[in-house]
């Protein structure tokens, strides 16, 4: 080294010079087992041995001599002598071997080649954020003008110069693997230094930093496939769609399947590339960075690219509209930073602009001045597109146009994203996503004598579609799905965080609930109970998430369920004689039941249909249970081929929910117990007057249909942000019940082989035609809700005949089936958890 330092001669190259890299690593590796001091180390430091590193690995860009140079620069980097991260030279010539590197990209033959530059320059990151300060042979400001001679005071050195390892960084923060994450995390890291620093922190809001972050995540969703359709291979379609009549639409064309390696490798590089947006939103100091990031993020991906999107999207164009909703159900289910949803919603539901919280400091003219060349840079654009606004067209009503849908992909996935927005964003759901109005009677309690009638109701549904010896057990797993779900819904978590303490009320003090009803004329709710009138012909997964959306929204604690689910305690039907004959009479109804809600009637008007149906197909209860049985024998399977026995899986199950219950009750202050000790009516109360185990405190995770036929695989992998790991309770449509529950022999058919096959012709109900549930006296609000119904029909239009087979039929029944009692369920657990039945 000091032969060529002395003489000038250039570096050798080639295997020369990896020999020569290769003994200089040697030797300071060995140097790193002595004790100080490190001699070899001090002369490189003295002797700049890394500018001769630099031009031998500049100079080859082979794979070995790239690993050798990087691996070279990691050892000084942790030398703990010679404080290198503050030499200039050492950090210019470090950056110089870097963009050497990655500019020679082809040249690599190896990925890691690709990843090690990245990762060195990550690594410097994570040393540069333990120091109290950033070093200037990093960041160098061009309006740091003490450092430069007179005749260089004019001049400004470009952004990419003044922090080159920044701009390193954020090229790389859009990709996906190892390489990405480096990029991503080493970033963050120099943000956090922003706090620290104000003229770091001045630097990056001038920076195009938020310009190129939300221009690359406009890149990443531009990506995505245009057209997507909700189907499987063929060799691979999950037993519940097989076993129906799922028809794949003629006109897919070029949609992409959903489940494509292609579609769900880009899917996955977008949502680490939201992931780091959020990450950046929560962990960045500085506010006023916050703010220039979501202002590009309005200006530059949601107002220009995110809702044209949706707006634009049809569902007679191969599945352009079932892209969209699918991928903005992706991106809220994958983001949960406030601020950015908060952003994005109430623009596209044109909801209220909340007032600014306020603020620490005042923003900086530097902030400002970026904000408005933000705003400019939409302005310009505003008279060469016409964009559409929220103000006009609201995913309200874009949802409520897709639920009526004919194409059953469309409403699939316009009800994945309602659900979504009702669980995790139910403030929206609330205000703007449906109309609702404060409950007048919010403290009064539904009398104990209803509610059992109307438990009674729901169970006696739901057995009468198929009577099953392990029907108590279904009804137990329902229940602790049901106040696990309840209690770890957003809006009940602070209610419930601590007893009604008089000391803890002054140092935490409990907001009030303000429970809303659901206005009656809500066209939303109207197309969902639309879509539970004609449940039998729908499709598999349409019932499967209506299903869901249906528990999600009876689950939120700020939302009644009188006037939609349950009948209101003024309206109610109370078990009398005579009445309660002129009732059946007057209805045609078999039930002694209260007055019958929205939902109720359709409930009852499609547990009839299949008991009408029962009579004219031959073994119709066989063919039932044998149904039951196959999806009780599918979750088996699924185990078996997972090496998991059922014996042992049942056991790890029964543990692993009695540890998350002690964890939870430790968490809670033991809600179960707490609720047994100050509510008025036991929690213990169940419809046929047994001794429920809901409130023994275990918490196993909720579970809508959708999640008791989770071993079928009929949805895309939940997302890994969930907090919660949660754990599944029995289910005969889960293994564990097949462990515990003995089966009878199962009677065979009369009929013909081909029997499932047969082809029934529903009537497709005309919606406001059906009889109403009570012909006198009725409510205001129920008639306004058969009458909002009504208007419905032309819509989504009846009358006309759709023939489905009888394996289709069967699995919708036994869907609804799960469904009646999840709803009981839910009514039962609400009435202990929040106290909402009274004695009287």
């Amino acid at each position: 080294m000091e032969l060529w330092q002395k003489t000038g001669l250039r570096p050798p190259n080639g295997p020369a010079g990896l020999l020569h890299l290769r003994n200089l690593n040697r030797i300071l590796q060995e140097e790193t087992h002595s004790a100080a001091p490190h001699m070899c180390m001090q002369y490189v430091a003295t002797s700049q041995a890394f500018i001769l590193v630099t031009l031998i690995g500049s100079a080859s860009l082979s794979a070995e001599t790239t690993r050798e140079a990087i691996r070279f620069f990691s050892l000084v980097i942790d030398s703990e002598e010679e404080d290198f991260l503050e030499d200039e030279a050492f950090a210019d010539q470090l950056i110089s071997f870097v963009r050497a590197a990655t500019a020679a990209g082809a040249n690599n033959t190896t990925p890691d080649t690709e990843t090690e530059p990245i990762e060195l320059l990550f690594t410097i990151a994570a040393k540069l954020r333990q120091r109290p300060t950033i070093p200037v042979a990093w960041f160098r400001s061009s309006r740091d003008t003490s450092r430069r001679r007179p005749s260089q005071t004019s001049v400004l050195i470009p952004k990419s110069q003044e922090f080159p390892l920044m701009y390193l960084l954020l090229g790389y923060v859009h990709n996906s693997g190892k390489i990405g994450d480096f990029a991503r995390t080493g970033l963050l890291y120099i943000l956090e230094l922003a706090g620290r620093a104000d003229k770091l922190e001045k630097w990056i809001i001038e920076s195009e930093l938020a310009t190129m972050m939300a221009s690359g995540l406009g890149a990443l969703y531009s990506q995505l496939s245009s057209k997507v359709s909700l189907s499987y291979p063929a060799d691979s379609k999950p037993p519940v769609l097989a076993f129906s009549d799922v028809i794949e639409p003629d006109h897919q064309g070029d949609a992409e399947p959903i489940f494509s390696a292609t579609l769900q490798a880009n899917l996955s590089t977008f949502a680490s590339f939201l992931n780091f947006w959020q990450d950046v939103l929560e962990r960045c100091p500085s506010d006023d960075i916050k703010a220039s990031l979501l202002d590009h993020f309005d200006f530059l991906f949601l107002r220009p690219l995110l809702y044209p999107s949706l707006v634009e999207s049809s569902d007679n164009d191969s599945g352009s509209s079932v892209a969209v909703l699918t991928y903005l159900t992706y991106i809220l289910e994958k983001l949960n930073e406030t601020s950015v949803i908060r952003l994005l919603l109430r623009y596209m539901l044109a909801a209220p602009a909340q007032p600014p919280p306020p603020v620490k400091k005042p923003s900086r003219p530097s902030t400002l001045a970026q904000r408005r060349k933000s705003e400019t840079l939409i302005s310009n654009n505003a008279h060469r597109i016409d964009d559409p606004s929220p103000d006009l067209v609201t995913l309200t009503n874009i949802l409520q146009g897709y639920l009526m849908s004919r194409n059953q992909q469309t409403v699939t996935a316009s009800l994945r994203l309602l659900a979504t927005l009702l669980r995790s964003w139910h403030e929206f759901a609330n205000t703007t996503l449906m109309k609702v109005q404060a409950s007048h009677n919010a403290s009064s309690k539904r009398p104990k004598l209803l509610h059992d009638q109307q438990l009674n109701v729901l169970y006696s549904l739901a057995e009468d579609l198929l009577d099953d010896e392990a029907f108590e057990a279904l009804y137990e797993s329902h229940l602790q799905d049901a106040q696990f779900m309840l209690e770890t819904h957003p809006c009940s978590a602070p209610q419930l965080l601590f007893p009604y303490d008089d000391i803890l009320e002054k140092i935490v003090p409990k907001k009030r609930p303000i429970q809303r009803m659901i206005v009656p004329d809500d066209l939303l709710v109207t197309c969902l109970l639309a879509l539970l009138e004609n449940f039998l012909v729908n499709d598999i997964e349409v019932n499967l998430s209506l299903s869901e959306t249906l528990a999600t929204l009876a689950s939120c604690r700020e939302t009644s369920l009188e006037g939609w689910l349950l009948s209101s305690p003024s309206e109610a039907f109370v078990d009398d004689g005579a009445k309660n004959e002129d009732r059946r009479e007057s209805t045609g109804s078999s039930r002694n039941e209260p007055y019958a809600s929205p939902v109720f009637a359709r409930l009852e008007s499609l547990v009839e249909r299949i008991d009408r149906l029962r009579r004219d197909i031959q073994d119709f209860d066989i063919h039932l249970a044998e149904r039951r049985h196959i999806f009780k024998v599918g979750g088996e399977i699924d185990d078996i081929l997972a090496g998991i026995p059922p014996s042992r899986k049942s056991h790890e199950s029964h543990e692993q929910r009695k540890r998350s219950a002690q964890k939870d009750r430790t968490a809670v202050g033991s809600i179960s117990g707490r609720l047994e000790a100050s509510r008025d009516v036991s929690p213990s109360t169940s419809p046929r007057g047994r001794q429920e185990g809901h409130s023994s405190g275990n918490h196993p995770q909720p579970k809508s249909v959708v999640g008791r036929l989770s071993h079928l695989h009929l949805s895309p992998p939940p997302s890994s942000s969930s907090p919660l790991e949660r754990t599944y309770s029995p289910s005969p449509l889960r293994a564990q019940s097949i462990s515990t529950t003995a089966s009878s022999p199962l009677p065979s058919p009369r009929g013909p082989p081909d029997a499932l096959r047969q082809k029934i012709g529903l009537k497709i109900t005309p919606l406001g035609s059906r009889r109403q549930p009570r012909e006198s006296g009725g409510s205001e609000t129920s008639s306004s809700y058969s009458e909002s119904f009504k208007a419905a029909s032309d819509v989504v239009g009846g009358g006309e005949e759709r023939e489905i087979s009888l394996s289709h039929l069967l699995t919708n029944v036994i869907i609804l089936q799960e469904f009646i009692l999840e709803l009981a369920a839910i009514v039962q657990v609400r009435a202990s958890l929040y106290g909402e039945v009274g004695l009287s």
